[in-house]
C-alpha cells in the first residue's frame, strides 16, 4: 500500500474531515481513504456497466467482436 503525506493544508479542511468521520464514527484516516478511493471505485464500476451494455448489444446484432479484431489485425499489421 502506498502513503501520501500532505503538508500545509488550511485548519478549516481538516475540521472538515475530522466532523465529518466522527460523524459516520470513522477515524480521519478512514474517511480519507474512502474519500480518495469512491471516485476511483465508481469510475471502474462505470466502466464495467458500459462494457457489459457494449457486449450485450454486439450480441444482439450477431457481430463477432473476435472476428473483427482479427480482421483489423490482418488490415493492419504492427509497425516493426
Amino acid at each position: 500500500m502506498a502513503q501520501v503525506i500532505i503538508r500545509n493544508l488550511d485548519e478549516r479542511v481538516v475540521t472538515h474531515w475530522k466532523r465529518e468521520a466522527a460523524r459516520e464514527k470513522k477515524s480521519l484516516e478512514q474517511k480519507l481513504r474512502q474519500a480518495l478511493s469512491d471516485p476511483v471505485d465508481r469510475d471502474d464500476e462505470e466502466f464495467l456497466r458500459l462494457s457489459e451494455r457494449t457486449r450485450s448489444a454486439t450480441r444482439a446484432a450477431g457481430l463477432d467482436v473476435d472476428e473483427i479484431i482479427r480482421e483489423g489485425r490482418e488490415r493492419c499489421p504492427p509497425l516493426p
